[in-house]
């Protein structure tokens, strides 16, 4: 994780915070009366694993309760249209996926496991804040699946990348570089790992992990440059791309509050 490794923040901040931040607030020209009405919450599960290996990763999620807190605080966020089940479980691969038929975000014991050790190895941190981190960034970006689906969101680029920007911008907006940080790292494990293997599926529904890697970077360095300054030079973000950010970051923010404006309670 050379690329992004001088980027770590060194201590883990509040995990949970305030989610009324500018991107979920009506504004006065796209307000307009409620006529989504609210009928279903997210429910968290947490399925034992068969295999004893993820019993640590499973006793974490349940002791830290961050999740239970997280998904809470988006409950008193948004109106969903159903219920929509987060369920951490043992899938068999490194995974996390939004079933549209069965309304259901799966987030994979193995795939935490994969960032969260890497993590722990690389940085000798906490190993229950790396499950976290492993998974933060990751969840935002399946409910951004699971939003666009059930709001039937008129989006116009690859759906991929627009559910990255809205994890990019709501951690921005709620104080969670850490998971922003850990977002970047892991498609930096991503891409090397692409890169090791000759996998790169430029056909595939997902941009490179490379190119996600560096439009969550600029999303980042375009909500305060100041803040991320560092992220820019020859080996990391380029000037010429960095210059774009916050015109990037501008429009992304803007777009979302506009989607989501009339979906918020």
């Amino acid at each position: 994780m050379n690329r992004s490794q001088k980027f770590r923040l060194a201590t883990l901040g509040p995990l949970i915070t305030v989610w009324g931040c500018a991107m979920l607030e009506p504004t006065a020209s796209y307000s307009q009366p409620i006529t989504n009405p609210d009928l279903g919450d997210l429910i968290l599960y947490y399925e034992p694993p068969l295999d004893e290996g993820f019993n640590e990763i499973y006793t974490i999620l349940q002791e830290t309760a961050f999740f239970d807190d997280l998904v809470a605080e988006l409950n008193r966020t948004y109106r969903l249209p159903q219920d929509i089940d987060i369920v951490f479980v043992e899938c068999g691969e490194e995974n996390a996926f939004y079933d549209p038929e069965a309304v259901e975000v799966n987030m994979c014991y193995e795939l935490l496991r994969k960032y969260a050790d890497i993590f722990a190895e690389e940085y000798q941190g906490n190993y229950s804040d790396e499950v976290i981190l492993a998974g933060h960034f990751t969840f935002l970006h399946e409910l951004g699946h699971a939003l666009v689906d059930q709001y039937q969101l008129p989006i116009i680029a690859r759906e991929e990348d627009v559910v990255d920007s809205f994890a990019t911008i709501l951690l921005l907006q709620t104080g969670e570089e850490d998971a922003v940080i850990a977002g970047i790292e892991q498609f930096d494990v991503d891409a090397a790992e692409d890169e090791e293997f000759g996998e790169l599926p430029f056909w595939g529904e997902h941009s490179l992990s490379i190119q996600r890697l560096y439009n969550i970077a600029c999303l980042a360095y375009g909500s305060d440059p100041t803040a991320y300054a560092d992220f820019v030079g020859d080996d990391f973000l380029p000037e010429e791309r960095a210059e774009q950010c916050p015109e990037e970051y501008e429009q992304a923010a803007e777009g979302w509050q506009t989607l989501l404006t009339e979906f918020i309670k």
